[in-house]
């Protein structure tokens, strides 16, 4: 199956945002201008040094902190603008998040830890469970629906966290060093799944991720340093073509 083709649309863009921590006579400037847009069924990674502002930027994406100055517009709407609950409203209902722990509720099983966002937003459990088995089969864990996480491997454990990104149908999925807390083979294959989640589901990816390897299967690489973007362009390594045509 080819790549999902569609039209060309800013899914989230940050306009000369700053991010400045702290009200010492010695603030500190994690983020310091930046201007970056990203386009509906794109995968972006995020590359830089410890310390370069590459986590800060993402947390100012999704909307789980505001930027000190500037505008971050996720399908039109300013986020920047908006307190807190409306924040985290927006966050809840447009933004999906995968981190390096996986975050899953121990006592909770893989469908149950799935349909959590669902009902958290007032889903009825019927629907947010039924919901929870169609993302779980997408990330193909449905036999899995019953297991504990203890009872999941890790590359399993981040393959249900991604289905519950993707369970309540997010306008951007957010990817915080997805593959950290895994080895060589389930590395690839969460990578795989969210490469296959752009080119056949257009779902627009944005991880942060110190793996040149995982940053290399995107469409762009944004280089962050000193809290700037250094270089913005699609990645020099010889993987298949189709995972870098635009």
């Amino acid at each position: 199956m080819g790549r999902l083709r569609r039209e060309s649309m800013k899914i989230i863009e940050a306009i000369d945002v700053t991010k400045t921590f702290g009200q010492s006579s010695v603030p500190v400037d994690a983020v310091r201008g930046i201007h970056l847009e990203i386009e509906a069924g794109e995968m972006v990674a995020i590359i830089g040094p410890s310390g370069s502002g590459k986590s800060t930027l993402l947390t100012l994406l999704g909307a789980i902190d505001a930027p000190t100055s500037g505008q971050i517009l996720l399908e039109g709407t300013d986020v920047a603008s908006l307190d807190d609950t409306a924040r985290t409203t927006l966050r809840r209902r447009r933004i999906g998040f995968v981190f390096q722990a996986f975050n899953l509720l121990p006592t909770l099983t893989a469908v149950e830890n799935v349909a959590l966002p669902l009902e958290l937003d007032g889903v009825a459990e019927k629907d947010a469970l039924a919901r929870a088995e169609a993302a779980l089969e997408m990330v193909g864990l449905r036999p899995r629906r019953d297991h504990l996480p203890s009872m999941l491997s890790g590359g399993e454990q981040q393959r249900v966290a991604v289905a519950r990104a993707l369970v309540i149908q997010p306008a951007l999925v957010l990817a915080d060093e997805p593959t950290g807390n895994l080895d060589t083979a389930s590395s690839q294959q969460v990578t795989d799944l969210l490469r296959e989640l752009v080119d056949h589901q257009g779902q627009t990816v944005v991880l942060v991720t110190h793996d040149i390897e995982v940053a290399r299967r995107a469409d762009r690489i944004v280089t962050v340093r000193d809290g700037q973007i250094d270089h913005d362009a699609a990645p020099l390594a010889d993987h298949d073509s189709t995972h870098s045509e635009r």
